[in-house]
């Protein structure tokens, strides 16, 4: 049975919002204009902010970046979901996940007041961070240009279960852009002409290029590194992950991806990296084309040494088209750790998927699609708890209460592809425990007065920390669940399932419990 405190309340009460959050705006962006489909947009922004976080004793000041997406609710409120990960001092390897949301309100010409809160859950040194709650009230003023904000603020981060709490000042920076969908109402997804899209008055129907991956990823370190205990671990990491290219230019884009370990060291390594890149297309014809890219980013676990987390990493690719949508990505680079012992050769495949998403412009497009492929999308925003999971080194099989998030992107009615993300914020030592999955999944048709309708989902991944019995990290994951709708946007969903490690004795079932929220997009043919 669940267990019913403090910390399930705050996560169930954090859905809930968001539910409602998404409801509101569903009811606002309604239309009635059953001739064409509307384009609607909605306000957002990625937040990326620093803390100089105080430590316990006499350990080091950490520096906490947090990298946030948040949508506008209205002009004033705004909820999405963060992550937030050690960058200095001596924590490498410390990641939350989690929900958040505040209010902005415009002062005078440029300057704003911005005041919220972070609900997450994750870690990395469990004897710091408790059973892995984190919560992170903030206050600060925000000066805007068109392009991007920046600020100062307060906060107060603080592990309730763990030994960290501390006050700062930081810093954020934001990057406005404009998200563009389809209501939930358009559920029969299909290729529709230009002509039966619609965009605002004074606007041209246009599109944003984006690439998702899939990506199988080894680091090849040196002979001889070391890791955080001073002993010799300098195999080969496997990892597996995904990486989001979004182009600013026809040829220049920003990229982040994330992974995480599944062989080669002890369970718990993940790291997440973003930066520049740029397409230089070799063939008019073929479609090959060559792409060096740069990051920065933070990582850390498994015992393996990053110092206080960041990570360097340049590579460059080489992307060969496999059909309109798809093409395969091989790249070679290197990471290091500038102020740890990691430093490794790296090897990476990926399945790219075009995303070229409907969006608006002011100026007639140059390159316009005759026609966009309409395709629905679920964001799960859920309570996971594993029932009874068995730990390494003693018999405590007490639950344990994870945040997570789940994008399912549906191909067809009954077909989709779920990406997934979970920290654990509750549970007997759970604090660090991590996990990211992908898999394939089936659905029902629509029973009830399409109310109702049932699914099931095989997810493979890999997961770390928290003390389970993980071994090398790889987990496998059988879903079957129920889906109720609340309105054309907004469902209640339960699952249940059976959480397994392929290289070690973790075997526990899994229950699931959240609200999904739909909608659509409009993908460039």
């Amino acid at each position: 049975m669940i267990g019913i405190n403090k910390s399930n309340i705050i996560g169930l009460c954090s859905c809930l919002a968001a539910a409602i959050s998404t409801s509101v705006c569903a009811a606002n962006f309604a239309n009635n204009d059953t001739n064409n489909i509307w384009l609607q947009k909605r306000p957002s922004f990625f937040r990326f902010s620093f803390d100089n976080v105080k430590m316990p004793a006499t350990i080091q000041n950490m520096g906490l970046l947090g990298i946030n997406y948040f949508t506008d609710i209205t002009p004033n409120l705004y909820a999405g979901v963060g992550s937030y990960g050690a960058l200095t001092g001596t924590q490498g390897g410390l990641f939350t996940l989690g929900l958040g949301g505040g209010i902005h309100q415009n002062l005078m010409d440029h300057l704003s007041a911005d005041a919220g809160l972070y609900i997450g859950g994750g870690g990395g040194r469990s004897s710091l961070v408790g059973n892995g709650l984190m919560l992170r009230p903030y206050a600060g003023l925000m000066y805007s240009w068109n392009w991007a904000r920046i600020g100062v603020h307060y906060s107060y981060i603080d592990f309730p279960d763990g030994e960290i709490r501390s006050q700062q000042i930081g810093l954020d920076f934001d990057i406005p852009f404009n998200f563009y969908y389809v209501s939930a109402d358009y559920a029969s997804p299909g290729l529709l002409t230009a002509k039966q899209i619609s965009v605002f008055n004074g606007s041209y129907l246009s599109y944003q290029r984006n690439d998702f991956g899939l990506l199988i990823q080894a680091y090849f370190q040196h002979q001889g590194t070391t890791n955080v205990h001073g002993a010799i671990q300098d195999g080969t990491i496997g990892l597996v992950g995904a990486e989001l290219d979004h182009y600013i230019t026809e040829k220049s884009f920003w990229w982040i991806k994330a992974d995480g370990a599944f062989s080669g060291i002890p369970n718990g390594y993940m790291d997440v990296l973003g930066g520049l890149g740029y397409r230089w297309n070799i063939s008019q014809y073929n479609g090959i084309a060559i792409l060096p890219q740069f990051g920065l980013g933070a990582g850390g676990g498994g015992n393996v040494d990053t110092g206080g987390g960041v990570l360097i990493q340049p590579e460059i690719s080489v992307d060969i088209p496999i059909t309109s949508h798809f093409s395969g990505r091989v790249s070679g680079g290197y990471v290091w750790a500038p102020d740890g012992q990691l430093g490794a050769y790296t090897t990476t495949g990926e399945l790219i998927y075009h995303l070229d998403v409907a969006a608006e412009s002011h100026t007639p497009p140059i390159h316009l699609s005759d026609h966009y492929l309409l395709q629905n999308w679920r964001i799960f925003l859920f309570n996971q708890t594993y029932l009874h999971p068995q730990r390494a080194h003693n018999s405590i099989t007490s639950p344990a209460n994870l945040v997570a998030i789940q994008i399912d992107q549906l191909f067809t009615p009954h077909f989709f592809l779920c990406y997934q993300a979970a920290s654990a914020y509750g549970g007997t030592g759970t604090g660090g425990l991590a996990t990211g999955m992908i898999g394939v999944g089936l659905q029902s048709g629509e029973l009830l007065n399409k109310q109702l309708h049932f699914f099931t989902e095989a997810l493979v991944g890999a997961a770390g920390g928290g003390g389970l019995a993980l071994s090398g990290g790889s987990i496998i994951e059988p879903v079957i669940g129920l889906h109720v709708g609340l309105s054309p946007s907004v469902a209640l969903q339960m699952s249940i399932g059976q959480l397994k490690a392929l290289q070690d004795h973790l075997n526990t079932p899994v229950i699931n419990l959240g609200f999904a929220f739909s909608f659509g997009m409009l993908n460039r043919q």
